[in-house]
């Protein structure tokens, strides 16, 4: 009886032991380091404009979930402008528009001190590597 009681409690304890060690295995790996895309971001920014706000998200556009990117132009200067905005991706694909997209003729541009966002869809399908967004000033 003693033997017997001997071999059950040293066959449990290897199998505790390589249970633990399994456990241990499927936890303890080095973890991927998600950076995302900071690292490989760039702005030129006009001198009456300023960026307050770029967002990127996946959305469904024309049949396909797409990249979009918000981005968030204010106005600076102390008169009304009117902004040339381009986003690049270092894959290739780019897009970009006017702040604001129309000129009406009680709004010629963004009034001083005020923000306009726009939402640009990408025709990309994952993340990029990073972005560079170009903001100019209309004449």
């Amino acid at each position: 009886m003693p033997k017997t009681a001997f071999r059950w409690i040293v066959g449990l304890s290897v199998l505790l032991v390589a249970g633990l060690w399994l456990a241990g295995c499927a936890t303890g790996g080095s973890a991927v380091k998600d950076e995302g895309i900071a690292a490989n971001i760039a702005y030129q920014v006009a001198d009456s404009a300023e960026i307050t706000k770029v967002a990127y998200y996946f959305k469904d556009y024309k049949g396909a979930s797409r990249l979009h990117m918000d981005v968030t132009i204010k106005n600076t200067s102390p008169e009304t402008k009117r902004f040339r905005v381009n986003i690049f991706l270092p894959e290739g694909p780019s897009g970009g528009g006017l702040y604001p997209r129309k000129v009406k003729a009680d709004a010629m541009g963004i009034e001083a001190g005020q923000e306009h966002t726009r939402e640009f869809p990408m025709y990309f399908d994952q993340l990029p590597t990073g972005f560079t967004i170009v903001v100019k000033e209309m004449s």
